[in-house]
């Protein structure tokens, strides 16, 4: 298991250049590779698309062999702190390879306990919990072999560079130096931080220093990723970066499990999700069945072309009614705002309550 939070210094030696732990980092930056074509970045629009890349770094190399397996599969599990607190009760869900599989709930919800423990970080007090269909307390070794964990608090260097972080991330797990170099140099291309790779961190946006983290956690190839909370105190921009390289990994193989407290970032990458409410799943499904479940539909809101006038919000049930809403609005001269349902909505629905309700 990989957490992607280097540390350590970096000193210098009597002739200026930078070294860490006997490394020479500046040596290391005279091997560069040549980047390959913009072509590779407007292939990463095409869903269908793996790049040839994908295969040189190991992305998901492991996750292509049996498609149809079962990557993570939890049954009535529980988990109570010393002192009586509970913090997860008989939960369960499965999540199948290659799949974005999101955790929503509120703070203090138990989503970051679900994700510990099946990062081999946490033991469960009750149930089963199965990682490649391997018992994740009893066989937590091998668990850790195909897994990386990208925790909340994780923070990059902001002194050291983009290239030295992962480079290190490289040397730390065993390889060559001219090995660690090349890949180093391979996965930052990868994800668009080439021109990039010999800023220092502080230099970096939120987004990009994101994405070293995530540089760093893939140096294991792993078949499944932990990301908690990825994209939290990111803006907007950030975020989708961080959104487009998850994306890329899921399309070479790799199956992702997120915690996030942004609705808009589940509709947009989740698979399928689960609501936990008080250490309980109160939803299982994909974004979609959430709607239904929670009985968020379509509204329409009906108002005058000016300011002034009575505003009306509808909730049809039917295409037939939306049609009838529209006629009217035509003849009367009246505009029309079409709204679709949000998962947010869903979600406070499903929970049983808002910021409103809690306030009063």
């Amino acid at each position: 298991m990989t957490e992607a939070d280097v540390s350590g210094p970096t000193k210098a030696d009597g002739n200026g250049t930078e070294a860490r732990d006997g490394v020479d980092l500046n040596a290391a930056r005279d091997q560069l590779l040549t980047p390959l074509e913009e072509k590779r970045r407007q292939d990463d629009a095409r869903p269908d698309f793996h790049h040839a890349a994908d295969a040189d770094l190991g992305l998901g190399a492991r996750a292509r062999t049996d498609l149809q397996a079962k990557v993570v599969d939890v049954s009535k599990l529980g988990k109570v702190y010393p002192g009586g607190t509970e913090a997860l009760r008989d939960v369960s869900f499965s999540i199948e390879r290659g799949h974005v599989f999101c955790l929503l709930g509120r703070n203090g919800a138990g989503k970051t306990t679900l994700l510990r423990i099946l990062a081999t970080q946490l033991q469960p007090s009750t149930g089963r919990a199965t990682v490649f269909g391997l018992d994740v307390p009893r066989e937590a070794e091998k668990v850790r072999t195909r897994i990386a964990v990208l925790p909340q608090e994780a923070r990059p260097q902001m002194m050291l560079s983009a290239f030295d972080h992962v480079r290190m991330m490289c040397l730390i797990r065993g390889m060559p130096r001219a090995e660690a170099t090349r890949r180093a140099n391979q996965i930052l291309e990868r994800f668009d931080l080439w021109e990039h790779r010999n800023k220092v961190c502080a230099d970096l946006s939120g987004g990009m220093r994101q994405r070293v983290l995530l540089c760093m956690a893939l140096i294991a190839d792993p078949e499944l990723l932990f990301l908690d909370e990825p994209t939290i105190g990111l803006d907007p921009l950030g975020r989708r970066q961080v959104w487009a390289a998850i994306r890329r990994l899921t399309k070479a193989g790799t199956t992702v499990l997120l915690t996030t407290h942004y609705m808009d970032e589940a509709e947009h990458l989740a698979d399928n999700l689960a609501i936990i409410e008080k250490g309980r799943v109160a939803f299982l499904g994909t974004v979609g069945e959430a709607k239904d479940v929670a009985g968020v539909g379509m509204r329409m809101i009906v108002e005058p072309l000016v300011n002034g006038g009575r505003r009306e919000v509808l909730h049809p049930s039917s295409n037939e009614e939306i049609l009838k809403i529209v006629e009217r609005s035509v003849r009367e001269g009246l505009k029309v705002t079409f709204q679709p349902p949000s998962l947010e909505e869903a979600f406070i629905n499903i929970v049983g309550g808002s910021i409103d309700d809690e306030a009063q």
